[in-house]
C-alpha cells in the first residue's frame, strides 16, 4: 500500500484564543496569502513544500529571511507546524505550536 502524498496547497486556519484566528492560502504556484482578520494585517510570501518540510519567506520580516517548520498531519485535513529554524519572530510566534486546519471551499 502506497501512502497518500501530503498536501498544503489549499486554504487554512489556525485558531487562537478568544476568537482569534489566521487564515492561510498555500497556492499552487508556490505562493501564499495570509491575513489575521483581527488586526485587519496581510502577509504574503513563497513557500516550500518538499518531505514535510514548509520553508516559507513572507514579507513581514524580509523575503530574503527563511523559516523551516516541520508539519506533521494527523488527517489530511489538519497539521501540526513545530519551527526547525526562523529568526523572524513574529512569524515563528504565529507558526510555532500551531496546528492549521484546511478549510473547505
Amino acid at each position: 500500500m502506497v501512502p497518500t502524498k501530503k498536501d498544503i496547497t489549499g486554504n487554512w486556519v489556525i485558531y487562537y484564543g478568544k476568537g482569534e484566528k489566521i487564515t492561510l492560502n498555500f497556492r499552487s504556484n508556490g505562493t501564499f496569502l495570509s491575513e489575521i482578520p483581527a488586526e485587519h494585517f496581510i502577509v504574503a510570501g513563497e513557500y516550500k513544500f518538499e518531505n514535510n518540510i514548509l520553508s516559507i519567506s513572507d514579507t513581514s520580516c524580509n523575503k530574503n529571511y527563511w523559516g523551516k517548520y516541520k508539519e506533521t498531519f494527523f488527517t489530511n485535513d489538519s497539521v501540526y507546524s513545530a519551527v526547525i529554524e526562523d529568526s523572524c519572530q513574529g512569524r515563528r510566534s504565529a507558526a510555532d505550536k500551531a496546528t492549521m486546519i484546511r478549510v473547505k471551499m
